[in-house]
């Protein structure tokens, strides 16, 4: 019972919510510009409780989808009583129809921004990424330029612009974005002493949503230190397995790379006790599942020839390979846990996330991969193709398939990892322009996105109503506070958008009038209105029954 509270609570406050924002601005623009509002209602029909004060009577109704201000002598076929002449609505002229009309989705379009702003307040003095540098990503332009664990980035310079300063880790990612392929100069600090500035040239990734795909700049460094995940380096014996998870070294805990690098060089090539958490791979058709257990490992060699016998296997910082889905290509051509990718094609790879996923993108369903490993082993892998069906459309569509993944273990809490965490701090003014910065990015996806659900780039069965409303205020409601808010947040702006499609009944249709109006310098007939509204009303419910078949189908799986 308390679960379902939970949930109508939630969507009664989603919508109500969302409704009364829009609702709000009709009202407070007809009022400003002297038209009489006769009814503000949150919801269609009977009306089930409600006050009257003044000249406008407040109430919620019946039917909770959707709301309405009814102003005075907007309806043509009626007749407007004496006392309001001048105050109708009709009676307007255009331009004050067309702000009053607007308001509704301006109201739905700013309120996100008020979110936005409210969500940083909330956030300001919590914990953040410092910009000290935990990982780099061996052959990355960083590691290229000599950066390394454990620099401080002080400022990121732009040729041609003064110096940025880094506050946040953050920070990083907003200045080396837009700048791929762009010298950059860095500014840093090591073991508490400046450096000499360092030149990067940002490289280009791929980064995918829903709605479109854009590239950016990256440079390969993260705030966090690697887990202590290794796997035995190529010709090393032992009793070491790949994808260990190293907790302590002779009793001593550990916590990541960093202390496992130290406690190794501190062993001198002896050998060692660890005590490491061991990934148990459970083979299922179709798939790979796991057990991960405590294991306690005797003279354990750290050298073999002189070198480590242990290398990292985190994904970040490696092409070690984790898992081989039964009969998957990568199984057919022989490729095993603990295999460590060297080159594809004969081009070089040092980085799963960088290397192996960009070079991934060019595989071709049916064309054979060479796949070059360490130790100098060669595997010919075919990609394949299956059909899958769409968790959000439930359409039936294909992927390609290979068959190995990196480790994808939730091994630590990431925050355990970060190397340097200071207090958030941002002023009114920095959080105002963040907030619109954030607001004006997600109207132009929204826009983007409706543009290319019009044009059939984007499944129309990606559209939701009621249900699914239901089922992402419910789910948000669950995570917390901040997640109601922010899917608020991209809701409003949804409908903002769609209020504002040049459809009759809909304001975007009241806008459209209002702009013809002006042009033609006279009111349109009441037949073309009447006609217009019948035309609004069919695509609406048409539009509707198209969007309940997509809920149902969604809700029945």
């Amino acid at each position: 019972m308390p679960d379902f509270l939970l949930k109508a609570g939630s969507i009664v406050l989603l919508l109500g919510g969302l409704i009364f924002v829009h609702e709000l601005g009709h009202f407070l623009v007809a009022k400003a510009l002297g038209v009489k509002v006769v009814r503000f209602s949150i919801g269609f029909g009977v009306r089930l409780f409600g006050f009257t004060r003044g000249e406008t009577e407040y109430r919620i109704s019946l039917l909770p989808l959707g709301g309405y201000v009814k102003m005075a002598g907007d309806d043509p076929s009626e007749e407007l009583a004496p006392e309001d002449r001048g105050r109708g609505f009709l009676e307007q002229p255009p331009w004050k129809r067309l702000l009053i009309a607007f308001a509704g989705p301006a109201m739905n379009l700013v309120f996100p921004g008020l979110i936005y702003f409210a969500l940083m307040i909330g956030q300001n003095g919590e914990p953040t990424a410092g910009p000290v540098v935990g990982t780099v990503a061996p052959g990355s332009p960083a590691a290229e330029a000599g950066l390394r664990a454990g620099d401080r980035i002080l400022s990121v310079q732009v040729p041609g612009t003064a110096p940025a300063p880094v506050r946040y880790f953050g920070d990083l990612r907003d200045l080396v974005s837009p700048h791929a392929g762009e010298p950059l100069t860095f500014r840093v600090e090591r073991d508490g002493a400046a450096v000499e500035p360092v030149t990067i040239v940002p490289a280009s990734d791929e980064e995918s949503n829903p709605i479109e795909t854009t590239r950016r700049g990256v440079i390969g460094v993260t705030p966090f230190y690697a887990p202590a995940v290794v796997a035995p380096a190529p010709g090393a014996a032992g009793p070491l397995e790949p994808f260990d998870l190293v907790v302590a070294v002779n009793g001593q805990k550990v916590r990541h790379l960093g202390e496992l690098d130290h406690a190794v060089r501190a062993a001198a090539c002896k050998p060692v006790s660890l005590e490491v958490v061991r990934e148990r791979p459970v083979a299922l058709p179709g798939a790979t599942l796991a057990t991960f257990d405590p294991v306690k490992l005797e003279e354990v060699p750290t050298c073999v020839e002189g070198r480590p016998a242990f290398l990292p296997a985190d994904p970040s910082l490696s092409t070690f390979v984790a898992a081989v889905v039964p009969g998957s290509p990568a199984d057919k051509a022989g490729l095993r846990r603990g295999d460590a990718i060297a080159a594809i094609n004969g081009k070089p790879v040092r980085s799963f996330t960088r290397d192996v996923n960009a070079l991934g993108r060019e595989f071709q369903a049916g064309k054979p991969v060479t796949l070059t490993l360490a130790g100098g082993r060669t595997a010919t892998l075919v990609p394949a193709k299956e059909s899958y069906v769409d968790d959000l459309t439930k359409e039936r569509r294909e992927r390609l398939v290979l068959g190995f993944h990196p480790d994808r273990r939730a091994l630590v809490d990431a925050k355990a990892l970060v190397v340097d965490e200071i207090p958030l701090s941002r002023g009114v003014v920095e959080m105002a322009e963040l907030a619109w910065r954030q607001l004006s990015e997600v109207v132009r996806l929204t826009v983007l996105g409706i543009q290319r659900i019009v044009t059939g780039q984007i499944s129309f069965k990606t559209v939701g109503g009621p249900i699914m409303l239901f089922s992402i205020a419910s789910e948000a409601a669950q995570e917390g506070w901040a997640s109601f808010l922010f899917k608020m947040a991209l809701i409003s702006v949804n409908l903002g958008l769609m209020n504002l499609l040049p459809i009759p009944v809909l304001d975007g249709g009241h806008i459209a009038q209002a702009l013809v109006e002006s042009v033609t310098r006279r009111p349109l007939s009441l037949r073309a209105r009447e006609i217009a509204n019948i035309v609004g009303i069919i695509l609406l419910f048409t539009l509707m029954i198209f969007v309940f078949k997509n809920d149902i189908v969604r809700l029945m799986g």
